[in-house]
């Protein structure tokens, strides 16, 4: 991915704190590669690419991907910005169809985000670094966070049954979801480095 260059100090275990902070965001490149991620997930975000069972429940949608992408190659502080960004935008265009505008679903979006940056960020990618993300993110804001915010807008029993869908969804959906970033981290990787 453009911007990245610092292939040579990827580890698993030697990343300081200054290391994981230290990014350059506002460089023009890196703002016009986000720019670009941002309208592809608004794009993989829309109604014709993503089925909702219900109001602030997507049943599927492959929107994480670019979420992904952006916390790689960019790190934490681009990562929020993206989380934030993508999740106004993707309401935004979608004009609704998820259900009304709720601001802790961009909190959740850019918890996501972090927690990618947090595994993948001048890190190796791994299959068991890949799958621990994705199950933290998946107790901590799709089960934890998103179930919390259906409570608030709609109610305990609403939030219940859609804590419980998506239980199922993601018990289904996981190894898919798990293997699509798996590959794509790690080819888009290796592209990079030849690149750069």
């Amino acid at each position: 991915m453009p911007g990245h260059n610092d292939n040579a100090k990827l580890d698993d275990g030697t990343r300081t704190f200054r290391d994981f902070w230290k990014a350059d965001v506002f460089s023009a490149k890196t703002i016009v590669v986000l720019a670009a991620l941002l309208a592809i997930r608004t794009i993989l975000g829309l109604p014709l690419l993503t089925i909702y069972i219900g109001p602030g429940f997507k049943l599927i949608t492959f929107a994480y991907v670019t979420d992904a992408l952006a916390a790689t190659f960019y790190g934490p502080i681009a990562a929020l910005a993206f989380g934030f960004s993508g999740d106004f935008l993707g309401f935004l265009a979608n004009g609704g169809a998820g259900g009304p505008y709720f601001p802790g679903f961009a909190l959740s979006e850019m918890m996501t985000c972090f927690l990618f940056a947090c595994f993948f960020y001048k890190r190796k990618i791994t299959l068991l670094r890949v799958i621990a993300v994705w199950l933290l993110n998946l107790v901590i804001v799709i089960l934890g966070l998103n179930s919390l915010w259906l409570v608030i807008m709609y109610g305990w029993s609403a939030g219940e049954v859609f804590a419980l869908l998506r239980v199922a969804n993601n018990a289904i959906q996981s190894p898919l979801h798990i293997i699509i970033l798996y590959l794509l981290l790690t080819r888009i990787r290796k592209i990079d480095r030849y690149l750069h």
